[in-house]
């Protein structure tokens, strides 16, 4: 290659006339039965594969080594590697349609002879069977033996055309690979050997499509999942891409760095909170760190929390005899331990015990309780406003009266409820209604719409 070409990295892109050329001859699916894909392996700014993809109902995949012309590629194509064909990962039988305009160089890396015969070698096992390989190459590079043995021996109806102005003496091949490969014999990789100093004709626009493309295929070759990326990556892309999406922008890491981020928030409750809600509070450690006094008046912080523990569960096997020991089953269960933590000046003392903690809450349950309810002040306390009892008041007159009622409408309960997720869903946006028995959850939540 000469050296304005090298500076280039053999980047000739198809001529736009060949391309629309070259789209006659395929028919697309409709719109309706799913999109084909495309690859191109040196797609250079991407401008061949975004016409065919358009005209083709085609995905667009690339590979391009030149940062400007990736950069072009990638405003056009649906997804292009900025790197050397050679480094991507693409899942084998993975596309329908492979356009393959190679370099005309030498393989001056890995020496591995021609480079419009390493990329076809690279490549075709990409493309599905009954899929369309589109071949542009110098005329006489047809007449490589490896470059002859591939075509013949795995693709089958060609078409072969050559560029009316070209001067590189540029060929079209268009043509579908076999469902098998097939031993080519000598005289069929000497028939297209002997392309390579033919007198071809023109390749021109063809009065109706010989090629037909299938929607592409939702799993590669042997139903493997359809993957297409690059294996090299310098160290600065791995930075950036690790800040990007790598695991110091994941929930776990963030609570590393903020261990506040990761404590629980109490939203304001409905309702007042009954023990249960308040013993459940104190124990997942959402209430943080509670002051209280003691019964001689010292100061006592309190602060619970749920520990998980693991204990092995030992399982004897009664078919095994006493020289089978081994046979026995381990399993181990997670257990969940609720643990409460007071600090005062006599020390620290830590509670887990059923008994501890039943003492516990016996003794400061109460002082507990009226902390949540000064930290956490439900938005409903059992005292509807008048307008809220006014229209309370009209509601469930349509039925008929429940035993004990003298005339039909809400019981008290359901009053309260229907009150207390109107003012939820007013200043929240939700409510959350677990209701007892005799709340009457269906007719209480209705009711709540109706009110202000």
């Amino acid at each position: 290659m000469r050296v304005p070409a090298i500076e280039k990295a053999g980047f000739y892109p198809t001529h736009d006339a060949v391309v629309e050329v070259i789209k006659t001859y395929i028919q697309p699916q409709p719109a309706e039965a799913g999109q084909s894909r495309l690859l191109d392996p040196c797609c250079g700014e991407g401008r061949a594969a975004s016409i065919l993809g358009a005209a083709l109902n085609c995905q667009t995949w690339g590979a391009e080594l030149s940062y400007t012309r990736a950069a072009e590629a990638a405003k056009v194509m649906d997804k292009v590697h900025l790197t050397a064909w050679e480094v991507c990962m693409l899942t084998e039988e993975s596309v329908n349609l492979l356009f393959l305009n190679p370099p005309y160089d030498n393989d001056r890396v890995e020496h591995q002879g021609r480079l419009e015969a390493s990329f076809l070698k690279s490549s075709y096992a990409k493309l599905v069977r009954g899929g369309l390989l589109v071949y542009i190459v110098p005329q006489k590079a047809l007449s490589l033996a490896e470059i002859a043995k591939v075509l013949a021996g795995y693709f089958e109806n060609f078409t072969i055309g050559r560029y009316e102005d070209s001067a590189y003496g540029q060929v079209v091949i268009l043509a579908v690979r076999s469902q098998a490969y097939h031993v080519p014999m000598a005289e069929d990789i000497e028939k297209i050997r002997a392309w390579a100093t033919a007198d071809l004709p023109v390749l021109g626009p063809a009065a109706e499509p010989i090629y037909t493309l299938a929607p592409a295929p939702v799993r590669g070759a042997a139903g493997r999942a359809i993957i297409f990326k690059r294996s090299d990556w310098t160290d600065e892309e791995v930075c950036l891409a690790a800040l990007e999406k790598g695991v110091t922008q994941t929930a776990a890491w963030k609570d590393l760095l903020n261990p506040r981020r990761a404590e629980g928030q109490l939203l304001r409750p409905a309702m007042p909170l009954k023990k249960g809600h308040i013993a459940m509070l104190m124990a997942s450690g959402m209430m943080g760190v509670v002051r209280l006094k003691d019964q001689q008046g010292k100061i006592l912080l309190v602060k619970g929390r749920v520990v998980k523990v693991q204990e092995v569960v030992a399982g004897d096997n009664e078919d095994a005899g006493d020289e089978d020991e081994e046979s026995d089953t381990e399993t181990i269960r997670d257990r969940f331990v609720t643990t409460v933590a007071t600090v005062q000046q006599s020390g620290i003392k830590v509670i887990s015990d059923v008994k501890g903690l039943t003492e516990f809450m016996g003794e400061h349950g109460e002082s507990i309780a009226a902390h949540v309810l000064e930290t956490y002040r439900p938005l409903y306390n059992m005292d509807p406003t008048e307008v809220e009892n006014a229209i309370l008041d009209t509601l469930g007159k349509g039925r008929k009266p429940l035993p004990g009622q003298s005339e039909p409408g809400l019981l008290m309960t359901q009053r309260h409820a229907a009150v207390a997720m109107a003012r939820s869903v007013r200043l929240n946006g939700v409510g959350n209604l677990q209701g007892e028995m005799g709340v009457g959850v269906r007719l209480a939540s209705c009711s709540y719409e109706r009110l202000p």
